[in-house]
């Protein structure tokens, strides 16, 4: 499933900790849409986005939740995913996933030791996952990465998906090459956008359909993630939706880790609204910067796929990121 995207999140289908492999295809499966962009380059010539196509999802095609089926029209899934296919191609060789946040549960979670062994370290960090799963943990596929390792203190941001989850959207991939080697949530792969090195804490806020998922970075670790399914609502109702979740995330992170706020991101596909980083910004008395991918990985793109890329690519922009 996940494992190491760098220093600071997770990448890899199995469990356990695994290297991650840049794939040569991705596909994002939302319920609004499905994307793929195929990846070209390398870390000596420079990484690049070679095609990028999105294709709307008819409404209530695909509805996330973590123990529940997800894929609610398998043919309409899998026709967007061919459409798709048809511009970036079919991934003759490695192909990742990208899944709703609202599929998985994301944590970090704080232990006094950490077994060396692999196994029985996965098997205390499912244990201690069991508590926010709504299913039993034995049907979880569980990855997890060590953020921080101190003398009576390791921190783990662990991610849970059920398997009968996971295996509808790997399915849904299956006639493109077989299934994905890289699945991890969208926000994961958010993360590498994001500056590193600094001492300040950073809001990275991730709308997307219905859903908004907020992390709060201490430097360059992960310390709090919180994803909440919002009502289907537009304008200025959703606008005010994800300003109190920003409000009640930066008081929790205030209050609890004790970290002060040096930079708030926003990232929303499509596009956010001028109206919700005013809302935003208000709710936290902070400026919001709009996390966005950088042009250049997509400068060679035709003018279409290139705006579709600006709109919808920001998760395979950070794949690209890590990958460096």
């Amino acid at each position: 499933m996940w494992d190491v995207i760098k220093k600071r999140i997770l990448a890899a289908r199995g469990h356990g900790m695994a290297r991650f492999m840049l794939p040569a295809v991705v596909f994002e499966i939302e319920p609004g849409f499905v994307s793929g962009a195929r990846l070209e380059g390398s870390a000596r010539q420079g990484r690049r986005v070679g095609s990028m196509g999105v294709q709307a999802l008819a409404p209530h095609s695909l509805v996330p939740h973590p123990s529940r089926p997800n894929v609610a029209n398998q043919e309409e899934v899998r026709r967007a995913i061919q459409e798709v296919a048809g511009v970036v191609g079919n991934g003759s060789s490695r192909v990742g996933l990208v899944v709703p946040d609202g599929a998985v549960r994301v944590a970090v979670l704080s232990f006094e030791t950490l077994p060396d062994d692999p196994k029985d370290a996965e098997a205390l960090v499912r244990w201690r996952m069991k508590e926010r799963l709504p299913y039993a943990p034995e049907e979880a596929r569980v990855s997890f990465q060590v953020l921080s390792r101190e003398p009576g203190q390791v921190e783990v941001l662990a991610v849970a998906a059920r398997n009968s989850v996971l295996f509808e959207y790997e399915a849904a991939l299956e006639p493109i090459n077989g299934g994905p080697v890289l699945t991890l949530p969208a926000t994961l792969a958010l993360l590498p956008l994001l500056p590193e090195g600094e001492t300040g804490g950073h809001l990275l806020l991730h709308v997307h359909s219905h859903y908004v998922t907020a992390v709060v970075v201490a430097g360059s670790r992960p310390c709090l993630w919180r994803t909440r399914e919002l009502d289907p609502a537009t304008g200025e109702d959703l606008a005010k939706a994800v300003a109190s979740e920003a409000a009640r995330i930066l008081a929790s992170a205030r209050d609890h880790l004790k970290t002060d706020l040096e930079q708030a991101w926003l990232c929303a596909r499509p596009s956010a609204s001028p109206e919700t980083v005013s809302a935003v910004a208000g709710a936290i008395s902070h400026d919001v910067e709009v996390l966005t991918p950088r042009s250049d990985l997509g400068a060679a793109l035709p003018s279409e796929e290139r705006t579709l890329f600006e709109q919808f690519g920001a998760t395979v922009a950070g794949l690209l990121a890590n990958a460096g």
